[in-house]
């Protein structure tokens, strides 16, 4: 009963389940599975767990699966547990949707398992791996290209889908498993598929590793460590980069955006990090961008980079480099990002006092008159204008090609395009940033940016009209 011990000290040292939780146990037959079994059956008087046995019979072998699902009934009526049953015709759903049979097959599974959870109101999941599976997986991730979290393998505890998957037996070996079953009598069948070597982690296991174990005989249990030593420090440096993500990180409109300095600032670790989490709230597909793309954000931070810089990352995400910061945004967001401007605005003299809404911005119009005190603008994003001088209806439109400005204190015309630049407006949003015309069709003002000469007050100004712009939070989520 070492095993039982085992589990059960790793239970509380990892704190895998709360006293008194109700645990599906995914029950596939294998040695594994029916050990984990019966090792939760013998602790769960300890914690008063209830048990419920899930088992899933995937299609794919029609007279195994009857035996390995008799089985799988036969030991929860010994132990007088519930056994929740599913059949999936795998081949035809595979035949019909395509796709990787292992990747549909787990898809599958795992949502069978969530809904026996949600029907006996339980929080966890209690899954099979142990330490040479832990070793396979640690394996290929090394093959295919890793970081440390792919060093780190399995997670001893993950939530997903507010339910708490766990692995009671991840630091245990698969011959120690089986003896623990031939010892107590449990019986168990073999899966006749884990000798397809068409499966890469099949050809890991019945190839590699007897392979390199010539170079190392406790190879299995290397990899295991390593990936306990790995899984602890990708732990810190997760909560490091999520303290970044709450801190740093903003949403803006229907984008996400980061200051260049403040990322650049970060050790390069928690860089990557920060930039992966970024990605992966706006796609689900993140481990499919390659550790260049990565790369070619950092870059587009550094200062080396051209002010404003666009990243076509993969996965429908774009990254901008707009002057200090980086913009992270969906594709299609982007371009209605670039190219929806808002309609045109047309302010008549008898509507003063007002206040109106274009776009994302907020603008408002007030009247004085007579011995009111003349006022200084608060800010650039204030001016004051003589309402004798000035020719109503104002229009408030975004920019149209070859816009110019008669700028104060300037001689002659200045392109808005350029004054757009000086001010490090960024690209995405100059087609929707509001310009303030007269009826002459001349630009007065770009708010935050520059002044024209026209209508200024003076001494002899009776009535004047000031107008406040300011930009309003987006309501629309990612």
């Amino acid at each position: 009963m070492e095993l039982v011990e085992e589990a059960w000290n790793v239970a509380k040292s990892q704190q895998l389940w709360q006293p008194n939780s109700t645990i599906v146990v995914a029950v596939s037959g294998g040695p594994d599975s029916m050990a984990l079994l019966h090792i939760l059956h013998s602790i769960a008087l300890r914690d008063s767990l209830q048990l419920v046995v899930a088992h899933v019979n995937h299609g794919f072998r029609p007279g195994e699966s009857a035996a390995e699902y008799e089985l799988v009934r036969q030991a929860a009526k010994q132990l007088a547990l519930i056994c929740e049953y599913t059949e999936l015709d795998m081949p035809l759903y595979l035949q019909e949707n395509r796709g990787n049979s292992q990747a549909a097959s787990r898809q599958r599974r795992y949502a069978f398992l969530y809904e026996v959870c949600e029907r006996h109101n339980a929080n966890y999941i209690a899954l099979a791996h142990h330490g040479d599976d832990q070793a396979e997986t640690v394996l290929m991730h090394i093959l295919r290209g890793t970081g440390i979290s792919g060093l780190s393998g399995m997670a001893m505890k993950r939530s997903e889908k507010n339910v708490e998957l766990i692995r009671p037996l991840l630091r245990m070996r698969k011959d120690d498993l089986i003896v623990y079953c031939q010892e107590q009598q449990i019986r168990y069948v073999n899966d006749s598929s884990n000798e397809h070597r068409d499966y890469f982690r099949n050809k890991i296991r019945l190839d590699v590793i007897p392979y390199l174990e010539t170079f190392n005989p406790k190879l299995t249990q290397s990899l295991a460590r390593l990936a306990d030593v790995a899984g602890v420090e990708d732990d810190w440096m997760q909560q490091q980069v999520n303290q970044m993500f709450v801190e740093d990180v903003k949403h803006q409109d229907q984008s996400i955006i980061i200051n260049c300095k403040v990322l650049l600032d970060a050790h390069v670790a928690l860089q990557r990090r920060l930039i992966k989490l970024i990605l992966s709230y706006l796609s689900q597909e993140v481990t499919s961008i390659s550790f260049e793309g990565i790369e070619r954000i950092r870059w587009a931070a550094g200062n080396t980079a051209t002010s404003t810089y666009r990243i076509d990352v993969g996965e429908g995400i774009v990254c901008v480099r707009e002057y200090d910061i980086l913009r992270f945004v969906h594709s299609n967001n982007y371009l209605l990002f670039q190219s929806t401007k808002a309609k045109t605005l047309i302010i008549e003299q008898q509507q003063l006092p007002c206040m109106v809404q274009y776009g994302n911005w907020s603008i408002s119009c007030k009247l004085y008159e007579g011995d009111a005190q003349l006022p200084s603008p608060a800010s650039r994003y204030e001016a004051v204008f003589d309402y004798d001088t000035i020719s109503f209806p104002l229009t408030i439109r975004s920019r149209l090609t070859g816009d110019r400005m008669n700028v104060i204190g300037l001689n002659g015309t200045k392109k808005v395009q350029d004054m757009f630049v000086d001010e490090k407006i960024a690209i995405s949003e100059r087609d929707t940033y509001p310009i303030l015309l007269q009826h002459s069709n001349q630009i007065i003002w770009l708010p935050g940016v520059r002044r024209s000469s026209y209508s200024l007050v003076n001494e002899q100004t009776n009535t004047y009209i000031v107008i406040t712009c300011f930009k309003v939070s987006s309501k629309s989520g990612l």
